[in-house]
């Protein structure tokens, strides 16, 4: 249990990196907006999981709020519906990047639209031998 939540930790430590990196190095502007974004995510991630994971420990009507049948019910469809409109919105960008003739782009969408379905029957195999 303990090296599982050494991982966030080790968030904070690369966040902690991403910033002297951006502080101390001339990058473009472009590659430090790139760096700050994946900073904010990755410290953001690992502060939520961190706080998650003591709450599980510390707050009983917390946890019994997460583990409840009926809200994990609830977060797996919105799941899947988040995962079919976002296969929606995706190959509509595919569509306009087709249609403004911006190649790369649109090679770029459609491969993860493609890759979409497998990586589902993957994760989808991978749960139902772990059951």
């Amino acid at each position: 249990m303990k090296n599982k939540n050494q991982i966030w930790y080790m968030g904070y430590i690369l966040s902690l990196l991403l910033v002297l990196i951006i502080l101390f190095t001339d990058f473009s502007k472009m590659a430090d907006i790139g760096l700050a974004i994946l900073f904010s995510a990755i410290c953001g991630v690992s502060h939520v999981q961190i706080l998650h994971d003591k709450m599980m420990k510390n707050d009983a009507d917390y946890k019994i709020s997460v583990m409840d049948e009926r809200n994990i019910m609830i977060k797996e469809k919105a799941g899947n519906v988040t995962n079919i409109v976002n296969t929606i919105l995706l190959g509509l960008s595919t569509v306009i990047f087709i249609c403004l003739d911006y190649v790369i782009p649109a090679m770029i969408t459609g491969a993860i639209i493609t890759v979409q379905p497998v990586i589902l029957i993957i994760v989808s195999n991978v749960l139902e031998k772990k059951m």
